[in-house]
């Protein structure tokens, strides 16, 4: 159960990253400010979706595998 759930989080970082990349090759085409503007706030949603699944993927996998270190 836990690995599968870890890769869920891959999948969705992976998803996370086409459509961030998919947004940015929309920003360079784009032709007006309203466009662009547009693209920049979906981008920064996106991107801070993936900051926080990210980490959620981090603290999983240390919860499941364990640390050496401490904080």
């Amino acid at each position: 159960m836990q690995n599968k759930e870890l890769n869920n989080f891959n999948k969705m970082i992976g998803d996370k990253a086409t459509i961030i990349g998919n947004l940015s090759d929309q920003y360079k085409k784009a032709s007006t400010p309203e466009e662009l503007m547009w693209c920049a706030i979906q981008m920064q949603n996106h991107a801070n979706a993936l900051r926080v699944i990210a980490e959620r993927l981090g603290t999983d996998t240390k919860n499941i595998y364990g640390s050496d270190h401490h904080e």
